[in-house]
């Protein structure tokens, strides 16, 4: 564990990414990680990852025990019909830094881990969603700091955007979210 007090939940996740590694299962760094690979910074108190899991009973199953046996507290929710998220691992330190390992986000194909970003943090190489997968993430998500955080990537990080996919992207999660994506980009 590299952790060692409260605030490290970078470092957790480094942890969890070399379970994941070690278990063979896909993955896409998101939330304030990806913001900051993509120029917006930002400070945050957990870290957030997609996960290649969906329906895959025993593989969560797997990577539960797994969690377990390192010591890492961990909590299991799946939502509801109507939740954007079908499934949620939160994983714990004992200094309460915290990562979450999202599976099954309405609209999203399992596509999004075709379209990654590898980058280097400390010694480990790391798997960042998309771009293109970030920006739609944040538009579906819809909170002002999501919105915000669009906004910011689109003017820092414009030129490296595939408009045609991004819309294509978008049209995946629906009317609202084409709509609300080509006002933040007209804006």
């Amino acid at each position: 564990m590299r952790t060692n007090g409260p605030g490290q939940s970078a470092l957790l996740l480094l942890d969890v990414i070399g379970i994941l590694n070690t278990l063979k299962i896909r993955y896409a760094v998101v939330g304030a990680f990806a913001d900051s690979f993509y120029g917006v910074i930002r400070a945050s108190m957990d870290a957030d990852a997609l996960i290649s899991l969906q329906g895959n009973q025993p593989g969560v199953e797997q990577l539960l025990t797994e969690l377990k046996k390192r010591g890492f507290d961990i909590e299991h929710r799946k939502g509801d019909f109507h939740d954007p998220i079908a499934s949620l691992i939160n994983v714990q330190d004992r200094f309460h830094n915290r990562v979450d390992l999202l599976m099954g986000i309405k609209g999203m194909g399992e596509d999004v881990f075709l379209r990654i970003s590898h980058s280097k943090f400390t010694d480990t190489e790391i798997c960042i969603v998309g771009i293109e997968d970030f920006i739609v993430m944040k538009v579906f998500a819809g909170g002002p700091r999501d919105l915000e955080d669009v906004r910011g990537v689109l003017k820092i990080s414009f030129s490296k955007i595939n408009l045609p996919l991004l819309k294509e992207l978008a049209s995946r999660y629906g009317p609202d979210v084409s709509a609300k994506l080509k006002s933040a980009l007209e804006g």
